[in-house]
């Protein structure tokens, strides 16, 4: 679900560029950015790619979540209690995530593990928790008065 909230937002934003590329290549179809660069993929294509992995790269390194994950109360967290390096962020969200894409197996592992972790998860050594903060109530002692 959080995914799914991720994309749909990630999605509006990268509107902004989208629409106005359209009406680009509407008037210029030979338009530079539509033709194929890196195998079958344009400059435009790669400019949304790396625009949305900012996003997620971005919000898991300096947050531990994204908006998706934060509305779930979900935080990504490194499996031995340290911060999340950069590079690892970077190689979660990106290399991981598209090899647990492949046939989506990274993900139905998520189903079958018993630690609920995806490939991108196991790759990077990391894991999703709930992060819910329970309200603490201070009880203090009162004084008899006299």
């Amino acid at each position: 679900m959080a995914f799914i909230i991720d994309s749909l937002l990630v999605g509006i934003v990268l509107l902004f560029v989208r629409i106005p590329v359209f009406f680009v290549s509407l008037m210029d179809p030979s338009n530079f950015l539509k033709v194929p660069v890196l195998f079958e993929f344009s400059v435009y294509d790669i400019i949304l790619y790396l625009l949305s992995a900012t996003y997620y790269v971005l919000m898991t390194y300096y947050c531990g979540f994204t908006i998706g994950k934060k509305l779930l109360n979900l935080k990504v967290v490194s499996e031995d209690g340290e911060k999340l390096t950069f590079i690892n962020v970077l190689y979660r969200e990106t290399i991981g995530k598209y090899l647990s894409a492949i046939a989506f197996i990274g993900y139905f592992m998520i189903a079958i593990d018993d630690e609920k972790r995806g490939l991108h998860d196991r790759l990077c050594d990391t894991r999703v928790i709930y992060n819910f903060k329970l309200p603490i109530k201070v009880v203090t002692e009162e004084q008899p008065s006299n």
